[in-house]
């Protein structure tokens, strides 16, 4: 599985997460609701050291992009991938200024960009690009609503200014001009391995990280090592997974990844 659907796996689980009325139950999704703009995302990039101050209180929909990149990928390299060379990722006008430095901005949507939206000329809002079909975009922002929503819009609709391109292939250079929107724009088979005890590799990194977001652990209540060994600790947690999605199926309680196991862990659909 690409980094590109990690990330998008990470935001479309934080979906319903309610922003607080008060710097209080940062980590539960719905409670304390309000205007505040009090966040986990904020708090824990603070801590991090993300940015040159913290974010708390303040609009979050570009603090949000930042900890989903954050949460797959550690800060090094978190910043690398969205080009952030300096500590002004947290507003609009910077991380898109980040990635056109790069030459990694353009008007060619794929799953797992940043895409920024504009307001009278002006960079006011982003979120990450989740799925891209002929006609449409959707999208998981931060601060939508006060909440983080899953949204969906028109390739068309104005209010897209554009989108930056993270270095999820590896490059520090310019996204090759043959890649346009029309390529974008199909949709892809990915092929994905069944996983299983004594797997090992990138996938099984994959799985331990998006079990770690959803905050599943092992039978003795431990969080996952992301180390790409497929283990008795990681068969514990994916079994607890599957019973969570599946529960009046116990045959798919089986600790093995396959189809409907991996469709949950991206999508959060059974």
């Amino acid at each position: 599985m690409s980094d590109a659907a990690a990330v998008v796996a990470v935001a479309l689980a934080e979906v319903g997460y309610r922003e607080k009325a008060t710097n209080a139950d940062l980590d539960l999704a719905t409670a304390n609701a309000g205007t505040g703009n009090w966040t986990k995302y904020a708090r824990d990039l603070w801590d991090a050291g993300y940015y040159n101050g913290n974010k708390n209180g303040y609009a979050w929909c570009d603090v949000f992009v930042d900890w989903c990149f954050y949460k797959v990928f550690g800060k090094t390299e978190g910043q690398l991938m969205e080009c952030q060379t300096g500590p002004l990722g947290a507003a609009c006008p910077y991380s898109a200024g980040y990635y056109k430095a790069q030459g990694r901005y353009d008007t060619a949507p794929r799953a797992g960009d940043q895409i920024f939206f504009q307001k009278n000329g002006e960079l006011e809002h982003t979120g990450i690009v989740a799925e891209v079909t002929g006609i449409t975009i959707t999208t998981v922002e931060g601060n939508s609503g006060d909440r983080v929503a899953k949204r969906t819009y028109s390739r068309t609709d104005p209010s897209i200014a554009g989108y930056g391109h993270p270095r999820y292939d590896g490059q520090t250079g310019t996204v090759p001009a043959e890649e346009t929107a029309e390529k974008y724009g199909a949709a892809l088979a990915v092929g994905l391995h069944q996983l299983a005890k004594g797997c090992r590799g990138c996938e099984v990194r994959t799985v331990q990280r998006l079990l770690y977001v959803r905050g599943i652990r092992d039978d003795a209540g431990r969080a996952l090592e992301v180390d790409g060994s497929f283990g008795a600790r990681t068969r514990q947690a994916v079994i607890k997974l599957q019973r969570q999605l599946f529960p009046a199926d116990s045959a798919q309680w089986d600790g093995v990844v396959g189809a409907r196991t991996w469709t949950a862990l991206l999508t959060g659909l059974a």
